[in-house]
């Protein structure tokens, strides 16, 4: 017999829910957003929208139990990226154990898992300690524009969960990151007579060797146990209009990944220090800015959620001990902005994610929603 959590995951797998930075014609997240509202209200629990952009929300889940006092919160997003090249994308598909689909692993597994232990939590509220809150966040595919948007709801949170694909360990620590771009600015000239211009694009080629040659290797000092090293990678780089005309600009984009310890203002702030001290000892005429600021998670392995997520491993033989992740989540966010003590847990493999032939195993799935449950029945802030 199917399990209900699998099934609601085949649903969620139906229906798009593209992030429209990926694309034009995605719709975004609102028909998955009306679906997980029925299914939650047809549970007995109370939902409310919270309008994050023009018609995208994210959705509040509460199931009050009489403990304002200790609040705990799940969170998952209803966002995927794009289709990419996967066949039926939307059909899903169970495989020798694996459920195919946009999704299914990133992170409509978590999701889909998260949904079911609420709705049972609801047939015995009695049995819970804490009071459970769901968001059903949109847009952590491109900006983390959902879960911004919640924390300014302020909610008294004491714990957080986070579904993410981890293979169904606790992840307590994960990296963050510091994105910029670099623009190297030259002078504009016809090819013919190159020297009368300055040109970017070569400018350019000494900030990118300096990069990868002189600020890359020292990252290796700066290491987490749980998380390895900091790392600098450089993504893109655009520059000149055409091949007769010297280039008078040309801008990269640049993702150095931080870890716990490191702050990303204090990172960016060192970056952007470094390389401009560099440039000019070297004549070459360049601006950074920042694109995006996103926290380290370093939740402490004493923490009570941490002992009580891993009591409960335990419990249903899963792996009790904490780990450490390179890419990052809606937890960072949590943990860095409100403090909010926050762990990741899911089923999947962050290397089917975004994939195109992504998947989940079914198991997994059913085994998050029982991890979810006992975490719900057993968690209470001392």
């Amino acid at each position: 017999m199917k399990h209900p959590a699998v099934a609601i995951l085949e649903d969620l797998i139906r229906i798009p829910s593209v992030n429209p930075h990926y694309g034009e014609g995605a719709q975004g997240e609102m028909e998955l957003s009306r679906y997980i509202e029925r299914y939650c209200r047809d549970a007995g629990l109370a939902v409310s929208r919270q309008p994050v952009y023009d018609g995208r929300d994210n959705l509040i889940i509460e199931l009050r139990t009489g403990h304002p006092e200790s609040v705990l919160l799940f969170e998952a997003h209803m966002d995927t990226v794009s289709f990419g090249g996967m066949p039926d994308p939307l059909e899903p598909r169970c495989v020798d154990g694996r459920m195919y689909g946009r999704g299914a692993c990133d992170t409509k597994g978590s999701l889909a898992a998260m949904m079911y232990a609420m709705a049972e939590c609801a047939k015995r509220p009695e049995k819970l300690r804490s009071d459970l809150v769901l968001c059903a966040a949109v847009d952590e595919e491109h900006a983390c524009g959902g879960i911004l948007k919640f924390l300014e709801l302020d909610l008294p949170v004491s714990a957080a969960v986070v579904g993410e694909p981890t293979d169904l360990h606790i992840v307590v620590a994960h990296k963050g990151c510091v994105r910029f771009a670099v623009t190297t600015h030259g002078k504009a000239a016809h090819s013919s007579v190159p020297h009368e211009g300055e040109n970017a694009i070569v400018a350019m080629a000494d900030v990118v060797s300096h990069l990868a040659r002189e600020v890359t290797p020292r990252l290796k000092n700066i290491a987490d146990p749980l998380c390895g090293p900091a790392t600098l990678s450089i993504g893109t780089i655009h520059g000149g209009e055409q091949i007769n005309i010297v280039p008078d600009r040309c801008t990269i984009r640049v993702d150095r990944r931080i870890v716990p310890g490191e702050t990303p203002e204090g990172v960016w702030e060192q970056i952007r220090t470094e390389l401009s001290a560099w440039c000019t000892s070297r004549g070459i005429r360049c601006t950074a800015e920042p694109l995006l600021l996103d926290w380290a998670l370093d939740t402490p392995a004493d923490d009570p959620v941490v002992q009580t997520a891993r009591d409960a491993a335990v419990r249903l033989g899963l792996s009790p001990e904490p780990r450490g992740e390179t890419y990052g989540s809606d937890a960072s966010k949590l943990r860095g902005r409100k403090g909010i003590p926050s762990i990741v847990f899911g089923p999947g493999s962050i290397a089917q994610a975004h994939s195109a032939d992504e998947w989940v195993a079914v198991a997994d799935v059913e085994r998050a929603a029982a991890f979810y449950m006992e975490l719900a029945q057993s968690y209470r802030k001392p």
